[in-house]
């Protein structure tokens, strides 16, 4: 009986440890054929495509009714959560109508988004032009940098539980609304 338990318990395990950040109806529109550097190299021609992409938040900027984040792009793991330990292809700017506050929303922090390419912008970068490819995001999620003092920063199964209890894992999505299609 103690077996047919801890078989059920590691099925359920294994099965909820494969789930995927985002939601299901926005994953179902992202073509996840296109990779982060066609994203940057060619953001006109993408225009429309839907994308799925991830990063940490370089800075915030709100303008009336629309927030705006600058994102060092990052990789993301299989579940969506972005590698900290990833090298940066570039920056991107998400741009949503949703009111997001900044003090969740705020460099430094971890984000996955799926939005539709708009073009591009160029914006100022260290005092020179930089051309952003501009996203405007459907879905946002949200997540806390790892903390690098407990030596677990490179688990790709981080940020996967919201109760920051089960297994001991690093800190996991910050419970603030995320915006969903």
């Amino acid at each position: 009986m103690k077996r047919l338990v801890w078989c059920i318990f590691s099925l359920i395990w294994m099965v909820g440890g494969c789930s995927h950040v985002m939601s299901e109806a926005g994953l179902a529109v992202v073509d996840r054929s296109i990779p982060y550097a066609d994203i940057k190299k060619n953001p006109e021609v993408l225009s429309g495509k839907i994308v799925l992409v991830g990063g940490v938040i370089a800075g915030t900027r709100s303008s009336g009714d629309v927030m705006q984040l600058e994102v060092a792009q990052l990789e993301l793991f299989e579940n969506g959560v972005p590698d900290e330990t990833s090298t940066s292809a570039g920056r991107f700017l998400a741009v949503s109508g949703d009111l997001l506050d900044p003090l969740f929303y705020h460099p430094g922090a971890l984000v996955t988004i799926i939005g539709e390419i708009k073009g591009q912008k160029v914006q100022k970068l260290e005092g020179a032009d930089y051309r952003y490819p501009l996203i405007s995001a459907k879905e946002i999620r949200l997540f806390r940098p790892s903390d690098p003092s407990s030596g677990r920063a490179a688990n790709p199964y981080q940020n996967q539980v919201g109760d920051e209890k089960f297994m001991l894992r690093p800190p996991g999505p910050i419970e603030v609304e995320t915006s969903k299609p």
